[in-house]
Protein backbone atom coordinates (compact mmCIF):
# COMPACT_ATOMS: atom_id res chain seq x y z
CA UNK A 1 0.00 0.00 0.00
CA UNK A 2 1.57 3.27 -1.06
CA UNK A 3 1.63 6.25 1.23
CA UNK A 4 -0.13 9.42 0.21
CA UNK A 5 1.41 12.83 0.85
CA UNK A 6 -1.15 15.62 0.84
CA UNK A 7 -0.16 19.27 0.82
CA UNK A 8 -2.47 21.47 2.88
CA UNK A 9 -1.69 25.17 3.25
CA UNK A 10 1.89 24.49 2.27
CA UNK A 11 2.32 21.73 4.85
CA UNK A 12 3.02 18.06 4.25
CA UNK A 13 0.46 15.65 5.66
CA UNK A 14 1.46 12.00 5.61
CA UNK A 15 -1.88 10.21 5.40
CA UNK A 16 -0.22 6.83 5.64
CA UNK A 17 3.20 5.22 5.61
CA UNK A 18 4.92 3.02 3.08
CA UNK A 19 4.21 -0.36 4.54
CA UNK A 20 3.38 -3.47 2.60
CA UNK A 21 0.79 -4.33 -0.01
CA UNK A 22 -2.36 -5.45 1.76
CA UNK A 23 -1.50 -3.91 5.13
CA UNK A 24 -3.51 -0.84 5.89
CA UNK A 25 -3.02 0.76 9.28
CA UNK A 26 -5.77 2.94 10.71
CA UNK A 27 -5.01 6.60 11.30
CA UNK A 28 -5.97 7.15 14.94
CA UNK A 29 -4.67 10.68 15.24
CA UNK A 30 -2.01 13.05 14.00
CA UNK A 31 1.17 14.50 15.41
CA UNK A 32 2.59 17.85 14.39
CA UNK A 33 6.11 18.38 13.07
CA UNK A 34 7.19 21.97 13.81
CA UNK A 35 9.77 24.28 12.32
CA UNK A 36 12.66 24.92 14.77
CA UNK A 37 13.02 28.41 13.26
CA UNK A 38 9.38 29.22 13.99
CA UNK A 39 7.53 27.22 16.62
CA UNK A 40 4.18 28.36 15.20
CA UNK A 41 4.93 26.83 11.80
CA UNK A 42 3.54 23.29 11.51
CA UNK A 43 5.56 21.82 8.65
CA UNK A 44 3.48 18.67 8.46
CA UNK A 45 1.83 15.87 10.38
CA UNK A 46 2.35 12.16 10.84
CA UNK A 47 -0.20 9.56 11.96
CA UNK A 48 0.00 7.94 15.37
CA UNK A 49 1.03 4.29 15.73
CA UNK A 50 0.61 1.54 18.30
CA UNK A 51 2.81 -1.38 19.31
CA UNK A 52 0.34 -3.68 17.56
CA UNK A 53 0.91 -1.78 14.32
CA UNK A 54 4.66 -2.33 14.67
CA UNK A 55 4.15 -6.06 15.18
CA UNK A 56 2.11 -6.29 11.96
CA UNK A 57 4.80 -4.47 10.00
CA UNK A 58 7.57 -6.69 11.37
CA UNK A 59 5.66 -9.86 10.50
CA UNK A 60 5.11 -8.59 6.98
CA UNK A 61 8.81 -7.75 6.69
CA UNK A 62 9.69 -11.27 7.80
CA UNK A 63 7.53 -12.72 5.05
CA UNK A 64 9.02 -10.41 2.43
CA UNK A 65 12.60 -11.13 3.45
CA UNK A 66 12.51 -14.73 2.27
CA UNK A 67 12.23 -13.79 -1.38
CA UNK A 68 14.51 -10.77 -1.07
CA UNK A 69 17.26 -12.77 0.63
CA UNK A 70 17.04 -15.45 -2.07
CA UNK A 71 18.07 -12.95 -4.77
CA UNK A 72 21.72 -12.62 -5.65
CA UNK A 73 23.65 -9.67 -4.23
CA UNK A 74 23.99 -8.31 -7.77
CA UNK A 75 20.24 -8.47 -8.33
CA UNK A 76 19.57 -6.73 -5.03
CA UNK A 77 22.19 -4.09 -5.80
CA UNK A 78 20.73 -3.31 -9.22
CA UNK A 79 17.24 -2.81 -7.77
CA UNK A 80 18.54 -0.73 -4.88
CA UNK A 81 20.80 1.48 -6.99
CA UNK A 82 18.05 2.11 -9.55
CA UNK A 83 15.56 2.99 -6.82
CA UNK A 84 17.94 5.46 -5.17
CA UNK A 85 18.98 7.05 -8.45
CA UNK A 86 15.35 7.40 -9.50
CA UNK A 87 14.08 9.06 -6.33
CA UNK A 88 12.45 12.44 -6.95
CA UNK A 89 13.93 14.90 -4.46
CA UNK A 90 12.49 18.05 -6.02
CA UNK A 91 11.82 20.53 -3.23
CA UNK A 92 12.92 18.06 -0.58
CA UNK A 93 15.75 20.35 0.51
CA UNK A 94 13.26 23.08 1.42
CA UNK A 95 11.20 20.53 3.36
CA UNK A 96 14.31 19.30 5.19
CA UNK A 97 15.32 22.82 6.19
CA UNK A 98 11.83 23.61 7.46
CA UNK A 99 11.64 20.55 9.69
CA UNK A 100 15.31 20.30 10.70
CA UNK A 101 16.53 23.90 10.82
CA UNK A 102 19.80 23.56 8.88
CA UNK A 103 20.53 26.09 6.18
CA UNK A 104 19.19 25.32 2.72
CA UNK A 105 22.64 24.78 1.18
CA UNK A 106 23.34 22.03 3.73
CA UNK A 107 19.99 20.39 3.01
CA UNK A 108 20.63 20.49 -0.73
CA UNK A 109 24.06 18.96 -0.22
CA UNK A 110 22.62 16.18 1.94
CA UNK A 111 19.98 15.28 -0.65
CA UNK A 112 22.71 15.16 -3.31
CA UNK A 113 24.47 12.52 -1.24
CA UNK A 114 21.54 10.09 -1.54
CA UNK A 115 22.98 7.58 -4.00
CA UNK A 116 26.68 8.28 -3.37
CA UNK A 117 27.30 5.66 -0.62
CA UNK A 118 25.96 2.86 -2.81
CA UNK A 119 29.05 3.21 -5.00
CA UNK A 120 31.20 1.98 -2.12
CA UNK A 121 29.03 -1.13 -1.84
CA UNK A 122 29.42 -2.25 -5.45
CA UNK A 123 32.99 -3.50 -5.01
CA UNK A 124 31.90 -5.98 -2.33
CA UNK A 125 29.26 -7.87 -4.31
CA UNK A 126 31.48 -10.85 -5.11
CA UNK A 127 32.58 -11.15 -1.49
CA UNK A 128 28.96 -10.95 -0.35
CA UNK A 129 28.03 -13.74 -2.76
CA UNK A 130 31.06 -16.02 -2.30
CA UNK A 131 32.34 -15.30 1.19
CA UNK A 132 35.93 -15.90 2.30
CA UNK A 133 37.88 -19.01 1.26
CA UNK A 134 40.21 -19.87 4.14
CA UNK A 135 42.08 -22.40 2.01
CA UNK A 136 43.32 -25.90 2.78
CA UNK A 137 45.18 -26.34 6.07
CA UNK A 138 45.66 -30.04 5.47
CA UNK A 139 43.13 -31.05 8.09
CA UNK A 140 40.37 -28.71 6.92
CA UNK A 141 39.08 -26.70 4.02
CA UNK A 142 36.74 -23.88 5.04
CA UNK A 143 34.68 -21.22 3.37
CA UNK A 144 32.94 -18.53 5.44
CA UNK A 145 29.71 -17.31 3.88
CA UNK A 146 27.74 -14.21 4.90
CA UNK A 147 24.04 -14.70 5.65
CA UNK A 148 21.40 -12.03 6.29
CA UNK A 149 19.84 -11.84 9.74
CA UNK A 150 16.31 -11.69 8.38
CA UNK A 151 14.54 -8.60 9.70
CA UNK A 152 16.71 -5.67 10.78
CA UNK A 153 15.47 -2.79 12.91
CA UNK A 154 17.19 0.52 12.18
CA UNK A 155 16.73 3.62 14.34
CA UNK A 156 17.96 6.76 12.57
CA UNK A 157 18.86 10.23 13.96
CA UNK A 158 17.39 13.65 13.20
CA UNK A 159 20.58 15.65 12.54
CA UNK A 160 21.58 14.11 9.18
CA UNK A 161 18.41 12.13 8.49
CA UNK A 162 18.91 11.43 4.79
CA UNK A 163 22.65 10.73 5.01
CA UNK A 164 22.48 8.50 8.08
CA UNK A 165 19.48 6.65 6.70
CA UNK A 166 21.15 5.73 3.42
CA UNK A 167 24.42 4.56 5.01
CA UNK A 168 22.50 2.13 7.21
CA UNK A 169 19.46 1.12 5.18
CA UNK A 170 21.41 0.53 1.93
CA UNK A 171 23.93 -2.02 3.29
CA UNK A 172 21.25 -3.73 5.37
CA UNK A 173 19.10 -4.24 2.26
CA UNK A 174 22.01 -5.23 0.05
CA UNK A 175 22.99 -7.87 2.60
CA UNK A 176 19.61 -9.52 2.03
CA UNK A 177 17.69 -8.30 5.07
CA UNK A 178 14.27 -6.74 5.19
CA UNK A 179 14.40 -3.41 7.04
CA UNK A 180 11.96 -1.75 9.39
CA UNK A 181 13.32 1.75 10.01
CA UNK A 182 12.19 3.97 12.86
CA UNK A 183 12.47 7.56 11.63
CA UNK A 184 13.09 10.45 14.09
CA UNK A 185 9.71 11.99 14.98
CA UNK A 186 11.04 15.56 15.18
CA UNK A 187 12.36 15.38 11.60
CA UNK A 188 10.52 12.60 9.71
CA UNK A 189 8.89 14.18 6.68
CA UNK A 190 11.79 14.30 4.22
CA UNK A 191 12.91 10.76 5.01
CA UNK A 192 9.35 9.46 4.70
CA UNK A 193 8.97 11.20 1.36
CA UNK A 194 12.33 10.14 -0.13
CA UNK A 195 12.70 6.66 1.32
CA UNK A 196 9.02 6.05 0.81
CA UNK A 197 9.80 6.16 -2.90
CA UNK A 198 12.56 3.64 -2.35
CA UNK A 199 10.19 1.37 -0.45
CA UNK A 200 7.68 1.63 -3.27
CA UNK A 201 10.29 0.68 -5.88
CA UNK A 202 11.40 -2.46 -4.03
CA UNK A 203 9.37 -5.64 -3.48
CA UNK A 204 6.55 -4.97 -0.99
CA UNK A 205 7.59 -5.33 2.62
CA UNK A 206 11.35 -5.24 2.03
CA UNK A 207 11.57 -1.71 3.43
CA UNK A 208 9.08 -0.27 5.91
CA UNK A 209 9.16 3.09 7.67
CA UNK A 210 7.65 3.83 11.05
CA UNK A 211 7.79 6.93 13.21
CA UNK A 212 6.43 7.97 16.59
CA UNK A 213 7.53 10.10 19.54
CA UNK A 214 6.13 7.51 21.95
CA UNK A 215 9.21 5.52 23.06
CA UNK A 216 7.14 2.35 23.37
CA UNK A 217 6.88 2.25 19.56
CA UNK A 218 10.65 2.04 19.08
CA UNK A 219 10.76 -0.37 21.99
CA UNK A 220 8.21 -2.61 20.28
CA UNK A 221 10.49 -2.76 17.24
CA UNK A 222 13.68 -3.46 19.21
CA UNK A 223 12.06 -6.13 21.39
CA UNK A 224 10.21 -8.00 18.64
CA UNK A 225 11.50 -11.60 18.43
CA UNK A 226 11.60 -11.54 14.62
CA UNK A 227 14.01 -8.56 14.67
CA UNK A 228 17.39 -10.31 14.81
CA UNK A 229 19.62 -7.27 14.34
CA UNK A 230 19.24 -3.71 15.65
CA UNK A 231 21.23 -0.72 14.44
CA UNK A 232 20.87 2.47 16.48
CA UNK A 233 22.38 5.90 15.87
CA UNK A 234 21.92 8.49 18.59
CA UNK A 235 22.80 9.42 22.14
CA UNK A 236 24.72 7.20 24.53
CA UNK A 237 21.89 7.22 27.07
CA UNK A 238 19.28 6.00 24.57
CA UNK A 239 21.80 3.55 23.06
CA UNK A 240 22.22 1.89 26.46
CA UNK A 241 18.43 1.58 26.70
CA UNK A 242 18.25 0.02 23.22
CA UNK A 243 20.93 -2.52 24.17
CA UNK A 244 18.98 -3.55 27.27
CA UNK A 245 15.75 -3.88 25.31
CA UNK A 246 17.39 -6.00 22.60
CA UNK A 247 19.02 -8.30 25.16
CA UNK A 248 15.73 -10.08 25.78
CA UNK A 249 15.79 -11.67 22.32
CA UNK A 250 19.62 -11.81 22.06
CA UNK A 251 19.45 -9.70 18.92
CA UNK A 252 22.79 -8.48 17.61
CA UNK A 253 23.18 -4.75 18.28
CA UNK A 254 25.31 -2.08 16.61
CA UNK A 255 25.37 1.24 18.43
CA UNK A 256 26.67 4.43 16.81
CA UNK A 257 26.62 6.82 19.76
CA UNK A 258 27.67 10.27 20.86
CA UNK A 259 31.13 11.74 20.82
CA UNK A 260 33.04 14.54 22.49
CA UNK A 261 35.59 14.81 19.74
CA UNK A 262 38.94 16.44 20.55
CA UNK A 263 41.28 18.21 18.17
CA UNK A 264 44.92 18.81 19.01
CA UNK A 265 46.61 21.67 17.18
CA UNK A 266 50.40 21.35 17.19
CA UNK A 267 52.58 24.42 17.34
CA UNK A 268 53.68 24.13 13.70
CA UNK A 269 50.13 24.28 12.31
CA UNK A 270 49.62 28.02 12.54
CA UNK A 271 51.29 28.93 9.25
CA UNK A 272 48.28 27.46 7.45
CA UNK A 273 46.22 30.42 6.32
CA UNK A 274 43.07 28.31 6.15
CA UNK A 275 43.45 26.82 9.63
CA UNK A 276 40.77 28.87 11.38
CA UNK A 277 38.32 28.54 8.53
CA UNK A 278 38.63 24.75 8.67
CA UNK A 279 38.51 24.56 12.46
CA UNK A 280 35.39 26.74 12.54
CA UNK A 281 33.70 24.64 9.87
CA UNK A 282 34.59 21.47 11.78
CA UNK A 283 33.13 22.78 15.04
CA UNK A 284 30.17 24.90 13.95
CA UNK A 285 28.86 23.14 10.83
CA UNK A 286 25.18 22.21 11.37
CA UNK A 287 25.46 24.39 14.48
CA UNK A 288 27.71 21.78 16.08
CA UNK A 289 24.86 19.27 15.96
CA UNK A 290 26.88 16.32 14.66
CA UNK A 291 28.34 13.39 16.55
CA UNK A 292 31.69 13.96 14.82
CA UNK A 293 31.78 17.73 15.15
CA UNK A 294 34.93 19.17 16.71
CA UNK A 295 33.89 19.66 20.34
CA UNK A 296 37.13 20.20 22.31
CA UNK A 297 40.06 22.20 20.95
CA UNK A 298 43.51 21.77 22.54
CA UNK A 299 46.13 24.38 21.61
CA UNK A 300 49.57 25.45 22.93
CA UNK A 301 49.15 27.73 25.95
CA UNK A 302 50.94 30.61 24.22
CA UNK A 303 48.47 30.43 21.31
CA UNK A 304 45.12 30.57 23.16
CA UNK A 305 44.41 34.26 22.57
CA UNK A 306 45.57 33.95 18.97
CA UNK A 307 43.20 31.01 18.41
CA UNK A 308 40.22 32.83 19.92
CA UNK A 309 40.91 35.83 17.70
CA UNK A 310 41.41 33.63 14.64
CA UNK A 311 38.16 31.76 15.17
CA UNK A 312 36.43 35.05 15.88
CA UNK A 313 37.60 36.49 12.58
CA UNK A 314 35.78 33.64 10.83
CA UNK A 315 32.70 33.50 13.05
CA UNK A 316 32.10 37.24 13.15
CA UNK A 317 30.33 37.10 9.79
CA UNK A 318 27.91 34.40 10.99
CA UNK A 319 24.24 35.22 10.53
CA UNK A 320 21.97 33.10 12.71
CA UNK A 321 18.44 32.86 11.40
CA UNK A 322 15.90 30.91 9.38
CA UNK A 323 17.69 28.39 7.17
CA UNK A 324 15.54 29.38 4.20
CA UNK A 325 16.77 32.97 4.32
CA UNK A 326 19.63 33.34 1.80
CA UNK A 327 21.45 35.64 4.24
CA UNK A 328 21.52 32.98 6.96
CA UNK A 329 24.76 31.05 7.47
CA UNK A 330 23.73 29.18 10.64
CA UNK A 331 20.26 27.90 11.40
CA UNK A 332 18.54 27.32 14.75
CA UNK A 333 19.21 24.37 17.00
CA UNK A 334 16.82 21.55 16.28
CA UNK A 335 15.04 21.64 19.64
CA UNK A 336 14.46 24.14 22.42
CA UNK A 337 15.78 21.52 24.84
CA UNK A 338 19.05 21.37 22.91
CA UNK A 339 19.43 25.15 23.04
CA UNK A 340 18.81 25.16 26.79
CA UNK A 341 21.42 22.45 27.27
CA UNK A 342 24.12 24.39 25.41
CA UNK A 343 23.34 27.56 27.33
CA UNK A 344 23.48 25.65 30.60
CA UNK A 345 26.84 24.08 29.85
CA UNK A 346 28.36 27.44 28.98
CA UNK A 347 26.97 29.09 32.11
CA UNK A 348 28.09 26.29 34.43
CA UNK A 349 31.59 26.18 32.97
CA UNK A 350 32.58 29.79 33.50
CA UNK A 351 35.71 30.89 31.66
CA UNK A 352 35.91 33.67 29.12
CA UNK A 353 32.91 33.54 26.78
CA UNK A 354 33.41 35.09 23.35
CA UNK A 355 30.18 35.46 21.34
CA UNK A 356 30.27 36.12 17.61
CA UNK A 357 27.94 36.84 14.73
CA UNK A 358 24.59 38.48 14.19
CA UNK A 359 21.24 37.21 15.41
CA UNK A 360 18.71 37.59 12.60
CA UNK A 361 16.08 35.22 13.97
CA UNK A 362 13.68 35.82 16.86
CA UNK A 363 14.85 33.69 19.83
CA UNK A 364 11.34 33.86 21.28
CA UNK A 365 9.97 32.01 18.24
CA UNK A 366 12.90 29.83 17.18
CA UNK A 367 15.78 27.94 18.74
CA UNK A 368 18.42 30.48 17.75
CA UNK A 369 21.80 30.71 19.46
CA UNK A 370 24.90 32.67 18.49
CA UNK A 371 28.17 30.70 18.25
CA UNK A 372 30.53 31.06 21.21
CA UNK A 373 34.17 30.21 21.84
CA UNK A 374 35.06 29.71 25.51
CA UNK A 375 38.63 30.00 26.77
CA UNK A 376 40.15 29.92 30.25
CA UNK A 377 38.80 26.44 30.99
CA UNK A 378 40.57 23.35 32.24
CA UNK A 379 39.72 19.76 31.41
CA UNK A 380 37.18 19.47 34.24
CA UNK A 381 34.74 22.11 32.98
CA UNK A 382 31.28 20.79 32.03
CA UNK A 383 31.61 22.23 28.53
CA UNK A 384 34.78 20.15 28.09
CA UNK A 385 33.58 16.97 29.80
CA UNK A 386 30.12 16.71 28.22
CA UNK A 387 29.01 16.58 24.61
CA UNK A 388 27.37 19.95 23.99
CA UNK A 389 25.87 19.21 20.54
CA UNK A 390 25.63 22.89 19.75
CA UNK A 391 27.55 26.01 18.68
CA UNK A 392 29.85 26.33 21.70
CA UNK A 393 33.53 25.40 21.48
CA UNK A 394 35.90 25.21 24.47
CA UNK A 395 39.56 26.07 23.83
CA UNK A 396 41.86 24.35 26.34
CA UNK A 397 45.56 25.18 26.76
CA UNK A 398 48.32 22.56 26.93
CA UNK A 399 52.01 22.81 27.82
CA UNK A 400 53.22 19.65 26.06
CA UNK A 401 51.92 17.33 23.38
CA UNK A 402 51.88 14.47 25.89
CA UNK A 403 49.64 16.56 28.14
CA UNK A 404 47.35 17.33 25.20
CA UNK A 405 47.02 13.63 24.36
CA UNK A 406 46.31 12.78 28.00
CA UNK A 407 43.58 15.42 28.22
CA UNK A 408 42.07 14.35 24.91
CA UNK A 409 41.94 10.73 26.11
CA UNK A 410 40.56 11.69 29.52
CA UNK A 411 36.98 11.24 28.38
CA UNK A 412 34.31 8.58 28.54
CA UNK A 413 33.77 9.12 24.80
CA UNK A 414 35.91 7.96 21.88
CA UNK A 415 34.19 8.50 18.55
CA UNK A 416 36.45 10.73 16.44
CA UNK A 417 39.44 13.02 16.89
CA UNK A 418 41.90 15.03 14.85
CA UNK A 419 45.50 16.29 14.86
CA UNK A 420 46.59 19.45 13.06
CA UNK A 421 50.23 19.91 12.01
CA UNK A 422 52.46 20.87 9.09
CA UNK A 423 54.35 17.61 9.72
CA UNK A 424 51.98 14.81 8.77
CA UNK A 425 54.33 12.10 10.05
CA UNK A 426 54.49 13.75 13.47
CA UNK A 427 50.71 14.18 13.38
CA UNK A 428 50.26 10.49 12.58
CA UNK A 429 52.29 9.54 15.65
CA UNK A 430 50.08 11.69 17.85
CA UNK A 431 46.99 10.30 16.12
CA UNK A 432 48.03 6.76 16.96
CA UNK A 433 48.03 7.63 20.66
CA UNK A 434 44.44 8.91 20.67
CA UNK A 435 41.61 6.73 21.95
CA UNK A 436 39.02 6.96 19.18
CA UNK A 437 37.39 4.90 16.50
CA UNK A 438 38.44 7.45 13.86
CA UNK A 439 41.25 10.02 13.82
CA UNK A 440 41.85 12.55 11.07
CA UNK A 441 44.86 14.66 10.21
CA UNK A 442 44.39 18.32 9.22
CA UNK A 443 40.65 17.83 8.79
CA UNK A 444 37.65 16.96 10.91
CA UNK A 445 33.92 16.17 10.73
CA UNK A 446 32.00 15.75 7.46
CA UNK A 447 34.76 16.76 5.07
CA UNK A 448 37.09 14.20 6.66
CA UNK A 449 34.88 11.14 6.29
CA UNK A 450 36.16 8.44 3.95
CA UNK A 451 33.14 6.35 3.00
CA UNK A 452 35.33 3.26 2.58
CA UNK A 453 36.42 3.27 6.22
CA UNK A 454 34.60 1.63 9.15
CA UNK A 455 32.43 4.06 11.08
CA UNK A 456 32.15 3.85 14.86
CA UNK A 457 33.73 4.61 18.20
CA UNK A 458 35.21 3.18 21.38
CA UNK A 459 34.26 3.50 25.05
CA UNK A 460 30.79 5.08 25.42
CA UNK A 461 30.78 6.15 21.77
CA UNK A 462 29.51 2.86 20.48
CA UNK A 463 29.61 -0.85 19.89
CA UNK A 464 30.50 -2.32 16.49
CA UNK A 465 31.23 -0.66 13.18
CA UNK A 466 29.11 0.38 10.23
CA UNK A 467 28.99 2.34 7.02
CA UNK A 468 28.03 1.85 3.38
CA UNK A 469 31.08 -0.36 2.93
CA UNK A 470 32.37 -3.81 3.86
CA UNK A 471 32.23 -3.03 7.57
CA UNK A 472 28.57 -2.17 7.20
CA UNK A 473 27.86 -5.35 5.25
CA UNK A 474 29.66 -7.38 7.91
CA UNK A 475 27.53 -5.73 10.58
CA UNK A 476 24.31 -6.66 8.78
CA UNK A 477 25.26 -10.30 8.13
CA UNK A 478 26.13 -13.37 10.17
CA UNK A 479 29.14 -15.54 9.26
CA UNK A 480 28.41 -19.15 8.35
CA UNK A 481 31.52 -21.37 8.27
CA UNK A 482 31.32 -24.45 6.04
CA UNK A 483 34.16 -26.94 6.56
CA UNK A 484 35.11 -30.21 4.88
CA UNK A 485 38.13 -32.51 5.16
CA UNK A 486 41.43 -31.11 3.92
CA UNK A 487 43.93 -32.77 1.60
CA UNK A 488 45.82 -34.47 4.45
CA UNK A 489 42.80 -35.60 6.44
Amino acid sequence: MAAVADHQNGNLVMTDYYFVAGIGLPVRGRLDVRNPADHDDVVGTIPELTAADVARVVRAADRAQKGWGARTPRARYDLLAAALAGADVTGADVLLTRENGKVLADSTRELGYLDFPVRFLAEHLDWLADGDDLGDSGRHRTRVLRRPFGVVGILTPWNVPIGMSVVTIAPALLAGNAVVAHIPPTCPLTVLRVFGQLAGALPPGVLSLICAPDPTIAQALVEHPLVRNVHFTGSTAVGALVAREAAGTMATVTLELGGNDPAIVLDDAFDDGALYQRLAASAFGFGGQACVALKRLYVPRSRVAEVVDGLGSVLSSTVVGDGLDPATTLGPLHTARGRARVRGLVQRSGGDVHEFGKLAGDPAKGNFLLPVVVSGLDNTAPLVREEQFGPALPVVAYDSVDEAVAMANDSEFGLASSVWSADQEAAAQVAGALEAGMTWINMHAGAAIDGRAPWGGVKLSGVGRGGANRAGLEGFTEPHAITWPGSAA
